[in-house]
């Protein structure tokens, strides 16, 4: 069997975005089918977050030394909000085609996945996250602007469902895919690993997660590329990379 047909020609979600495509055009059903993909993992992940906060239970403490010992550098929010970047662009710099609406199915099918197990593990085993005080004195005497955004952050996101960290895992897979599709553009990797690494260590100088759930989250997104992505990507895929909007 092929990569292609092992990637489900005739699947479900492949007939549902290519009967969306029929009627909106490649482009706008991409773009939906993006915004419903965020929404859904979105609404998830902050559901079961407060679940979790409301419930106080903590199963147990992976902080180490090193957590209190990096700095809290409160700048590093903008970094930590380029997550966001990835999803907007795995839709924008997608070849047209087939093929790569096959591949960006498979992207989204393992963010699905990934965000199901990382959910379970902050249920089952959950964690807390206690360096905020760290970010608070920190914030002392900087500007209104920071000031708002962390505490429409902490409003929003309570310091638990931290390990593996869903921000390194999902970017990590999007990153991944997006090397992939600019498998000839050698100085847009360059850009795209610089960014990547950047807002990975933006995690931890913004005490919204621990080093152990930096390296949980590499991990679980490398295997996550390995087990449910590259199985599964087109083999036509690889030859119609750089062909998107973002191509030159």
């Amino acid at each position: 069997m092929t990569s292609d047909e092992s990637t489900g020609s005739g699947s479900g979600e492949v007939h549902a975005l290519s009967a969306l495509e029929a009627h909106v055009g490649e482009a706008p059903a991409r773009w939906l089918g993006g915004i419903l993909c965020g929404l859904t993992l979105a609404t998830s992940y902050l559901c079961v977050a407060h679940f979790v906060a409301g419930r106080g239970v903590v199963a147990w403490d992976p902080t180490i030394p090193l957590d209190r010992a990096i700095p809290a550098v409160p700048a590093a929010i903008w970094l930590y909000m380029t997550n966001i970047l990835y999803y907007f662009a795995c839709v924008f710099f997608l070849p047209a085609g087939v093929a790569a609406t096959k591949a960006l199915i498979v992207i989204w099918r393992s963010l699905f996945i990934v965000i199901a197990l990382s959910l379970a593990v902050f249920l089952l085993c959950p964690a807390e996250v206690a360096l905020r005080d760290q970010m608070h004195a920190a914030l002392v005497g900087r500007g209104a602007a920071l000031h708002a955004i962390y505490d429409g952050l902490y409003q929003l996101d309570p310091p638990f469902n931290a390990w593996p960290s869903g921000h390194v895992s999902h970017t990590l897979i999007m990153a991944l895919f997006l090397a992939r599709i600019w498998s000839r553009r050698p100085w847009r990797r360059l850009v795209l690993w610089i960014a990547w690494t950047s807002m990975a260590i933006s995690i931890v100088l913004t005490k919204q997660h621990l080093v152990f759930d930096l390296v949980t989250g590499i991990a679980l997104g490398a295997v996550a590329w390995r087990l449910w992505v590259l199985p599964h990507l087109p083999a036509s895929f690889s030859t119609v990379s750089d062909e998107g909007p973002g191509s030159e």
